[in-house]
């Protein structure tokens, strides 16, 4: 696996694209890209590998281009039920076989998102708060014996920004249980996600490079030196517009928001990024940097 990993995100319907995951693949060997979080589950609940032959010929063919392979499984938020209860052991168990399938049709590491109760505007659990962090350390630990010990393959988990800066009780989410139990811990402090005045900043959205790295700092301090600590942050950032129907709050992100925001990591001392657009779509120029690192 990459040293430093350095990917986008392939939503559903590219990964089940040949010709958008081709282009995909192109863009990896092109620039500093050395890896692709591809979804392997829509929120309908259909796979992404539903011929396993085709899908294990699909990832070998990148993985000898040299392309590490990240599998995002959506946990609690989805399907025909709307949100999952996250204290649901049937549900940890189809979490746990799905993540195993993945590696067995070639994906390198299965990435968590959605490991949380749902935020105040979400459908409300009736699960009390002070269960919900509990709880959802328990499904860590679970997921560390069943799938990450399991198969002696990496994990990762998708965490909200907020979480940097202290434990987010309403929605289960402690950047310290986190890196005790994932290899990765995968924050999302998106500039344009930060209110006015954070970190000093009217608009966060303005300053790419300095949002990312005071969030990134300052959930590093709180949880480097963890006795029980095993995992490395590894971010994500902002690849997509800030869309509103407010035009003063929208907000266009060009590759030099990207470049910024990719320096703050690297000055925060994280083991890389993985960037977010929802439609898959990037500008190359934002990704021509470094040399790839396929170590």
């Amino acid at each position: 696996m990459p040293t430093i990993t350095k990917a986008v995100y392939v939503n559903f319907a590219a990964g089940r694209s040949v010709d958008r995951l081709n282009r995909l693949s192109s863009l990896v060997q092109r620039t500093e890209l050395n890896s692709l979080v591809i979804d392997i589950r829509s929120e309908e609940g259909a796979l992404l590998f539903e011929r396993d032959e085709v899908t294990k010929a699909q990832l070998g063919a990148l993985r000898e281009a040299g392309v590490y392979l990240i599998a995002r499984l959506v946990a609690f938020k989805g399907g025909p039920r709307g949100w999952y209860d996250p204290g649901s052991q049937p549900r940890w168990r189809e979490i746990a076989e799905i993540s195993l399938r993945a590696y067995d049709v070639g994906f390198d590491e299965v990435n968590y998102d959605y490991v949380r109760y749902g935020a105040a505007r979400e459908p409300r659990s009736r699960t009390p708060i002070e269960e919900r962090t509990p709880t959802i350390r328990a499904f860590f630990e679970f997921l560390r014996a069943e799938v990450g010990n399991a198969a002696s393959r990496p994990i990762s988990a998708d965490v909200f920004g907020f979480t940097l800066l202290g434990p987010q009780e309403g929605i289960g989410q402690r950047l310290e249980d986190a890196v005790e139990l994932f290899d990765y811990v995968m924050p999302m402090p998106y500039p344009s996600h930060w209110g006015p005045g954070s970190f000093g900043f009217a608009n966060p959205a303005h300053h790419p490079y300095e949002t990312l790295y005071a969030s990134l700092s300052a959930g590093w301090r709180r949880v480097a030196a963890l006795p029980g600590r095993i995992g490395l942050l590894r971010s994500w950032i902002q690849a997509f517009d800030l869309d509103s129907s407010r035009p003063m709050q929208r907000y266009e992100y060009t590759p030099w928001h990207i470049r910024e925001q990719i320096r703050a990591i690297d000055d925060a001392g994280c083991a890389g990024y993985a960037a977010w657009n929802p439609r898959s779509h990037y500008d190359e120029s934002a990704f021509i940097g470094a040399p790839r690192d396929t170590a």
